[in-house]
Order: C-alpha cells, then sequence, then structure tokens
C-alpha cells in the first residue's frame, strides 16, 4: 500500500487501519441500540398490537385471552358508525383551518421579524417560548380564557357585546379548538419561515425594487414563488400534526358538545376507552394512521424532489 505522500505503508498497520475503522463503525453501531430498543418498545410494538387488535374481536371479556381473528369486519363496523363521517368531516374541517392559519400567520409573522433588531429578538424569544409551551397547558389557558365566563367574554361584556359560546354553541367548538391548535403551530411556521427569508439574496429584492416593485408585489411576486419548496414541505408536516392532533381537542371539548368537536383521533379514543369496544377503536385508529403515512410519503417525496 503507497500512501498520498508516496512512502509504502506497512501490511500490517494497514491491517490495523482497517481493524480499527471497522471497531469504529462497531462503537457507531452500538450508539444505536439504545434508540432501536427504544422504538421497539415504544413504537413498533404498541403499533403491531394496535393492526392485531384491528382485525380481531376485542371486547373487556377477552382482553386478556386470546383475540378472535375477523379480519376486516370491524373496519367495516368502524366505517359503517354514523359518527365515522361526522368524525370524517370534523377532521377535515379542522385540519384546514390550522393549516391555512398556521400557514397565513406564520408567515405574516415571519414578515414582521425578519429584521434583526433588539425588539424583535425579544418577539422571537416570545414565539419560541409560544412553541415549547407544551399543549396541556396550551388547552388548559384557553380553555379558561374561552369558558362561558372567561376572560374572553368578560372583555366582549366591557364593550356592551353578547357572550359567545365559544365551547358549546354550532361550530365554534370545532373551529375554537383549531384556532387554538394553530396558534400552537404558528410559532413553527414562523421560525421556519424566518430562516428561509434569512437565505433570501437581498440583491433580488433591491433589483426588483428597482424596477418599480411595491413591497407588495415583492412579497407576492418575488418572496412567495422563492419560498415555494419551503411552503409545500411546511404545509405537509401542519397537516399531520393537526391531523394527530388529540390533546387540544381532550382538554377543551372532549370532543363535544355531542360529536360538535370530535376528529377521528379522538373518536378512536372514545370507541376504545368509554365504549370500551376496543377493536372498533383499533381499526378507526389505524384508519387515522394510514392517511398520516399517506401524507408522511408525500412529505418524504417534495423533500426528495427539492433535493433534486
Amino acid at each position: 500500500m503507497v500512501s498520498p505522500t508516496g512512502a509504502v505503508v506497512p501490511r500490517a498497520l494497514e491491517r490495523d487501519t482497517a481493524r480499527n475503522r471497522a471497531l469504529r463503525l462497531h462503537g457507531k453501531g452500538l450508539f444505536l441500540v439504545p434508540a432501536a430498543l427504544y422504538l421497539a418498545a415504544l413504537t413498533f410494538f404498541p403499533m403491531y398490537q394496535l393492526v392485531r387488535m384491528s382485525f380481531s374481536h376485542v371486547t373487556p371479556e377477552v382482553l386478556y385471552k386470546p383475540w378472535p381473528f375477523v379480519g376486516l369486519s370491524e373496519f367495516q363496523q368502524a366505517i359503517k358508525s354514523p359518527d365515522f363521517s361526522q368524525a370524517l368531516l370534523n377532521t377535515l374541517i379542522y385540519v384546514g383551518v390550522v393549516l391555512f392559519t398556521g400557514l397565513v400567520g406564520g408567515f405574516i409573522a415571519a414578515l414582521i421579524l425578519w429584521r434583526s433588531t433588539p425588539l424583535t429578538s425579544i418577539a422571537f424569544g416570545v414565539v419560541v417560548f409560544v412553541w415549547a409551551m407544551p399543549p396541556l397547558v396550551n388547552a388548559s389557558v384557553w380553555r379558561f380564557l374561552l369558558d362561558q365566563r372567561g376572560l374572553v367574554d368578560s372583555i366582549l361584556a366591557l364593550f356592551h357585546l353578547p357572550a359567545v359560546l365559544w365551547l358549546a354553541e354550532g361550530r365554534l367548538p370545532l373551529v375554537a379548538v383549531a384556532l387554538v391548535n394553530a396558534w400552537a403551530s404558528v410559532p413553527f411556521a414562523t421560525i421556519v419561515y424566518r430562516a428561509a427569508l434569512m437565505d433570501i439574496p437581498q440583491e433580488l429584492l433591491e433589483a426588483a425594487a428597482v424596477d418599480g416593485a411595491v413591497p407588495r408585489q415583492i412579497v407576492l411576486r418575488v418572496i412567495v414563488p422563492l419560498l415555494r419548496p419551503v411552503i409545500v414541505v411546511l404545509s405537509v408536516v401542519t397537516i399531520v400534526y393537526a391531523f394527530r392532533s388529540f390533546d387540544f381537542i381532550y382538554i377543551m371539548t372532549s370532543g363535544g358538545p355531542g360529536t360538535i368537536s370530535t376528529t377521528l383521533p379522538y373518536l378512536a379514543y372514545r370507541e376504545a376507552f368509554q365504549v370500551y369496544q376496543y377493536s372498533v377503536g383499533a381499526a378507526t385508529a389505524v384508519i387515522a394512521v394510514l392517511i398520516v403515512l399517506v401524507m408522511a410519503v408525500v412529505y418524504m417525496r417534495q423533500v426528495r424532489a427539492e433535493q433534486r
């Protein structure tokens, strides 16, 4: 073996180098063992049990006994349920509100925080704080604010406006929870948008301004087209995030009143842990997971396309 400097490397040294390289690779592989065990215990095994339960007929009487295999009958029962179509429609509305509010609100906030100033740094810190706040805290605070005797209705009363039943009237509970979820997703979108805006060459914006473009035209015809890959990827991530949302609905409305704010993930929980139809709940959850997987595949394809 000849080194890059032209010197001859002994065979023994070559074998030692190869052995050290193999040991380093082996050591790196050992570091992956805890993560693999974690995924196996908390992700793969529960998912396997969920799928197995969805193809079985599981009741409280046989929960700790062998589960009888019934094929797709539980899926058929879940889809034929009168609450399924309502939950699917609610899920689409919920995702649409979170997607539109999150993308538009995050974009506007990113434009405001684009330029680095001391005030911008403080505002950006607040954005990061809201993003890092646990959903349990976010939902609990907003439930208190939107309650019939909460702060929002108290402010309306100061202006002699009627109180609004944000969590109890018509479609308002679903929209209110979706807006709260969007409030939690806007900071993430703001961070992603702002990072993308910082990468835009200033020469392009200056050239557009020299050509007579007003700020609105610069945003719509220069900035938005440049951010199209980011918008597409962020849209898929936001859809997946909103579709699997459970905690906000559970804390703020518990899927009610009735089934007004029940989405597919919450319907799966209710069927399994409130009605004790475990297999129907598992089938509903599997359907929700399949939809999320489709979104994930779209996201991965888009990321690979942008990389190419």
